[in-house]
């Protein structure tokens, strides 16, 4: 962990860690309970309705006043964020932190930040311009945030190690889905091609779905596509359920059109899974095509067809995969990013 003679120093914005849903939430949670042995933290946002947001902001808004007015030790503020509204939103803390005269750690965590840039260049730019330190999630953002003139750190993001446990298992490859419910998330060409395919695949494949979002038209799909003993929703996964079919699943599809890094694969991965996924944000850093999984972009269901054909009849090459993907998340257990950011923080004093 961070120690208290660094960590007290700190103070971290960013959305409710409380029953994290969502990539910040999680990391923040992690961070929290494995990182920072003082964790100062402010709530400036949560899932929630607009006005409940905006309650939260004013009490953050207050609360980070205090701190900068009141707590001499705090030296540095990091703060988490993605794009748009979140990055905005941000910009209001990271303007008082320089008032305030304070060391100012950005950490970048939107997949879409790209998009954001390219729609508002000079906004984003100056905003940045603020930062002491930006933190992105894998080399290829900080290729990107280069190539705009920045000098990033890469801090991967965080995963807990994984709870092995015995579950009953049959003749069925059973695969993961977790996510917001959501074209985005590619889940909808994902259903589609299993429909397609289902004479084939039906009895040697099971897809387990775990999100929120848009239930009702995935439950709907599914049903009017006759594959419901192919695909289970399963609800929101979180605790026991999660941990049992995380043990349960061998193969973990994302087939996202937009993501930074995400931490779902990232679990899947210490949880000895094969990855089907899309070439987009910090995905290929940590799936290798062919290697420990497959890759192919975003919509291609003829790509989605072939890697789940290959995993379902391949036995060796799935477990190969597994096994190799449980060795390539090491940095991204809690002390290697612990030492990451104590290392920032420590260049800051």
């Amino acid at each position: 962990m961070i120690s208290k003679e660094i960590s007290s120093h700190v103070v971290t914005l960013g959305c409710s860690n409380k029953n994290p849903k969502g990539g910040i939430a999680q990391v923040l949670y992690c961070y929290e309970h494995y990182v920072f042995e003082d964790f100062n933290f402010v709530t400036i946002s949560r899932k929630s309705n607009i006005w409940n947001n905006i309650a939260l902001f004013t009490r953050g808004l207050f609360k980070f006043l205090f701190i900068l007015l009141f707590k001499s030790t705090i030296k540095i503020v990091h703060i988490h964020t993605s794009q748009r509204k979140s990055f905005i939103r941000s910009n209001v803390f990271m303007t008082l932190a320089k008032l305030f005269k304070k060391k100012l750690v950005l950490h970048i965590h939107g997949g879409g930040f790209k998009d954001y840039y390219y729609e508002d260049p000079d906004y984003v730019t100056k905003c940045l311009k603020k930062c002491d330190v930006i933190i992105v999630l894998s080399d290829e953002w900080k290729q990107f945030l280069e190539s705009i003139g920045f000098e990033p750190v890469v801090v991967e993001n965080i995963i807990t190690k994984p709870i092995k446990r015995e579950v009953p298992q049959d003749e069925k490859v059973h695969m993961l889905f977790l996510g917001l419910i959501t074209q985005l998330k590619g889940i909808y060409d994902l259903v589609e091609v299993i429909a397609q395919h289902k004479d084939e695949l039906r009895g040697r494949m099971v897809l387990h779905v775990g999100g929120n979002g848009e239930t009702q038209n995935l439950v709907k799909m599914i049903n009017d596509l006759g594959v419901e003993d192919i695909v289970k929703f399963e609800g929101w996964v979180s605790g026991e359920k999660k941990i049992e079919l995380m043990n349960l699943c061998k193969v973990y599809v994302l087939p996202s059109y937009v993501e930074g890094l995400p931490l779902s694969i990232l679990e899947a991965m210490s949880y000895n899974m094969a990855i089907i996924s899309t070439r987009v944000g910090g995905i290929p850093s940590l799936v290798e095509d062919q290697k420990n999984g497959f890759l192919f972009e975003p919509g291609d269901r003829d790509a989605i067809y072939i890697s789940l054909k290959k995993l379902v009849f391949d036995e060796h090459l799935l477990s190969t995969m597994g096994r190799d993907n449980s060795q390539l998340v090491v940095d991204y257990y809690p002390e290697n990013v612990a030492r990451k950011l104590s290392d920032i923080y420590k260049s800051l004093f």
